[in-house]
């Protein structure tokens, strides 16, 4: 059944200048919050045109809807009131899911929120000795106080977040950062850095021996832990899979065919398969041109749907995990050897973390 995910990217501006930043926040101007929901305003029937078009290319069965940036925030309560309203008033039943880096988070939005019952995801890359090394605010002030401040605040409300680490060379001690999450009994994901159109620092690049090495022993600390069971959601997923796998209980870069699962919009109307991805060549088009099913049955987008088979015939011909990550992260391979039909650079750490992670599952049934 065709299900789409759509990633909306409601501004490209910050204000954090994050030194690996993929989306181009930390190299733009920052426009002024007024011209930022102004511009917002301006395209919100656009935003619910295109609402209609995915709930009905998903026969209104349950989707997620995921808010992204630059920072989401930025956007006023009022205008998120009146995207969630609209939600409601047409009764989609569409999960909110919004990331966020969490500076711009007070006692308003955390009621909104929890009336809509919205998912929040924010960015935090471990404690304060690792998260301020590379998140950072314009100036060059660490964010980590501000950061966590807010995420105290959302404990005493009661309302239920997790939050997303970039793995990079600055923050690869996994004892620090397992147990800070663990401490305050934070759920947490870890996601790797990557090269991208904007180009990360060479000093923050981490090889897949050392994400393979890092990821691993993260694993261990989740798995060998019985007080935490579900601290790392990821991991949960990962381990389910192995047991009994389940379509759609993946993360985006294990998709089978990623592009069939999720489409990036911004709030002007453009399409492409991913917001990792440049613009340029992967544009689809615009709906205000093309409604969303043409865009979609347009040859650049079906002939990204070839992936997988591609792969099939060379990089994952006798690979024994290829039915697990399906080549990996197409972005990845695009920015590492220029081609969406290339296996993700981290390939290699793939194949040594589901080993791992398998091997650590059967050696668990056999002491049971």
């Amino acid at each position: 059944m065709k299900h789409l995910t759509p990633i909306i990217d409601v501004t490209d501006k910050c204000n954090l200048t994050c030194r690996y930043c993929y989306s181009g926040s930390a190299h733009n101007n920052f426009a002024s919050r007024d011209k930022i929901n102004q511009m917002f305003r301006s395209n919100i029937q656009l935003l619910f045109e295109f609402t209609d078009q995915v709930m009905a290319y998903n026969q209104n069965n349950p989707t997620i809807f995921i808010f992204h940036g630059g920072e989401p925030l930025l956007v006023t309560i009022e205008n998120w009131d009146r995207v969630f309203t609209y939600f409601r008033k047409n009764k989609y039943p569409i999960e909110i899911d919004i990331q966020t880096n969490g500076i711009l988070i007070h006692q308003d939005f955390i009621d909104l929120f929890k009336e809509f019952d919205v998912k929040l995801g924010v960015s935090l890359d471990g404690p304060k000795s690792l998260n301020d090394e590379t998140r950072i605010f314009k100036s060059g002030k660490g964010s980590f106080s501000v950061i966590f401040r807010n995420l105290q605040k959302m404990k005493e409300s009661e309302f239920k977040f997790g939050c997303l680490v970039t793995l990079n060379r600055a923050n690869m001690d996994m004892d620090g950062i397992y147990n800070f999450f663990k401490e305050y009994q934070i759920h947490f994901n870890v996601r790797p850095i990557f090269d991208h159109q904007y180009s990360v620092p060479e000093e923050l690049l981490i090889t897949s021996t050392e994400y393979a090495s890092a990821i691993c022993k993260l694993f261990d600390f989740w798995f060998d832990d019985q007080d935490s069971p579900s601290l790392i959601g990821d991991f949960n997923n990962m381990v389910a899979r192995f047991i009994e796998p389940i379509d759609r209980l993946t993360t985006c870069s294990f998709a089978k065919c990623c592009n069939e699962e999720f489409v990036a919009f911004d709030i002007q109307g453009d399409l492409w398969p991913c917001n990792c991805l440049p613009k340029n060549p992967f544009y689809y088009g615009n709906i205000n041109e093309y409604s969303l099913d043409e865009l979609l049955a347009f040859q650049k987008a079906e002939k990204l749907s070839t992936r997988w088979d591609k792969l099939l015939e060379t990089d994952c011909k006798d690979c024994e995990v290829s039915n697990f990550c399906y080549g990996g992260c197409p972005s990845r391979a695009y920015y590492s050897h220029g081609s969406y039909f290339a296996k993700d650079p981290l390939c290699e750490a793939y194949r040594t973390i589901l080993k791992h992670v398998y091997g650590k599952i059967e050696t668990s049934f056999e002491d049971s």
